[in-house]
């Protein structure tokens, strides 16, 4: 295993369920990647994702092997609702939206966030056609077709870049939001699917549509980590090169260490992943190369709830059209109990990069900070010293799915079938989200398992994976 962020971590725990003998390598000098929390004088900072969609199952299915899931938290229902900054103010985003398209016409005709005109070019969607097969179609394309400029500039784009820290008018549609493309294809209508999709969604039970654990994300993988048992974890381990030899897939490390394995998964940013292809199998490494990553910071803030204006919701997303310098600001404490020392302190998130940030994103901790307190100042009316500051950059850390995403990966992947026990995994392919990686990160082991079992006469739980180590 190369790469000990959430995928790798979710495949090494199939294989080791498996019985599989397990090295997993991790360049960093911890496992877990971006979802890590920290906690400081009773705040929890998070590092990355505060947060997972439970609808998607996968993360709860996890949650239930591992024994946390009594740990799951929803959002606080007190304070629901999230706003738009546009035209110099705060607006809420209309009540019953699946990301862009509406699945109640009431909250959106309410709402000041679009003008009327925006509303009626919202409501031809009803009676639009579908769109012909026009081939790998931008998200932009397809919101300006179905619901308009304005839906696109207030809501889909500042929606989109909070996710995906990208713009709509390079994004793939199929590779980042194939359910859309489906709804039109299934029920021509975006508006008739979304009420479509409420009245039948299956209920949540006690869990939010958002959820997040007790103690911050990172008792996801820590309980990963315990649960790995003998696996050989090497954190602060680089792999620089591999290779094919007689007895299987080498990799060599930069201490001068080499591991020989018959399988290995590569859960790792494209741009590493293709580095250590390049010699094994260059379509492959030249096709996972193309993937675009992009950088983004998060800049984390305390302050004594008495000092702060009145906040609304669970805080704000900014579309790009305003050319601020974040994209979007969470309000924590107000989202998640327990994230603050108590309610005479709030916990502020607030997001650097997008399009147009790339090189404020990769900035030094002071003009982060500053750059967050300048834009909360202006924005939420947040003038304030704060109590804590935290900041962490993600050079490179999100991946995006361009025009062409889908072909790029196919091609990748069919390379790689000449290749039998090398295996990709993880955000740069088939979804970004947690739950998205952890599913990529258990099909991978599962495919290992496959051809292990089928080049072995006789499957043993300790030769699964084998590994030769050498200095």
């Amino acid at each position: 295993m190369v790469g000990g962020g959430i995928t790798g971590l979710a495949a090494a725990h199939r294989l080791t369920g498996a019985g599989a003998d397990v090295v997993a390598v991790e360049s960093s000098p911890r496992f877990g990647g971006k979802v890590h929390t920290e906690q400081v004088d009773g705040f929890l900072v998070e590092a990355g994702p505060d947060s997972f969609v439970a609808a998607k199952q996968v993360v709860l299915e996890l949650a239930a092997e591992l024994g946390i899931e009594e740990e799951v938290i929803s959002s606080r229902p007190d304070n629901r609702g999230s706003y738009v900054y546009s035209n110099g103010r705060l607006h809420a985003l209309p009540e019953g939206l699946l990301l862009m398209a509406p699945s109640r016409l009431g909250p959106v005709l309410r709402s000041a966030l679009l003008s009327w005109g925006g509303k009626l070019r919202l409501l031809g969607d009803l009676v639009l056609p579908r769109g012909g097969d026009a081939g790998d179609e931008s998200l932009e394309s397809f919101v300006e077709r179905r619901l308009g400029h304005q839906v696109l500039e207030r809501i889909a784009q500042p929606l989109v870049a909070g996710i995906h820290a990208a713009e709509p008018d390079t994004m793939s549609l199929a590779a980042s939001f194939p359910r859309f493309l489906e709804m039109e294809r299934t029920h021509r209508s975006l508006i008739l699917a979304a009420k479509r999709a409420a009245r039948e969604a299956p209920p949540t039970g006690e869990v939010s549509y958002f959820a997040s654990f007790k103690d911050g994300m990172g008792a996801l993988t820590a309980a990963l980590l315990a649960a790995l048992g003998d696996a050989d974890l090497r954190p602060g381990a680089e792999v620089e090169g591999l290779s094919r030899s007689p007895a299987g897939i080498r990799l060599s490390l930069t201490d001068t260490t080499e591991i020989t394995a018959d399988a290995v998964i590569l859960a790792l940013p494209a741009s590493a992943a293709g580095r250590l292809l390049a010699s094994t199998s260059p379509e492959a490494a030249a096709a996972v190369s193309e993937i675009r990553q992009v950088s983004s910071a998060v800049v984390t803030l305390g302050y004594r709830t008495a000092d702060l204006p009145r906040l609304h919701g669970y805080g704000f997303v900014v579309p790009s059209v305003e050319r601020r310098r974040i994209t979007g600001v969470t309000y924590t404490s107000q989202k998640w109990d327990g994230r603050s020392p108590g309610p005479d302190w709030s916990l502020i998130r607030a997001f650097v990069g997008g399009a147009d940030g790339q090189q404020l994103a990769v900035a030094d901790h002071d003009r982060l900070v500053a750059t967050a307190r300048d834009e909360l100042a202006s924005l939420a009316g947040i003038t304030a010293q704060p109590a804590l500051v935290r900041s962490q950059s993600w050079q490179g850390g999100f991946h995006q799915y361009t025009l062409g995403h889908l072909e790029r990966v196919s091609r990748a992947e069919s390379a790689l079938s000449a290749h039998p026990g090398l295996y990709l995994a993880g955000g740069a392919f088939h979804g970004i989200g947690l739950n998205e990686c952890i599913d990529s990160g258990r099909r991978a082991a599962d495919a290992a398992l496959g051809f292990l079992s089928a080049n072995q006469a006789v499957p043993r739980p300790d030769s699964l994976i084998r590994k030769q180590i050498s200095s």
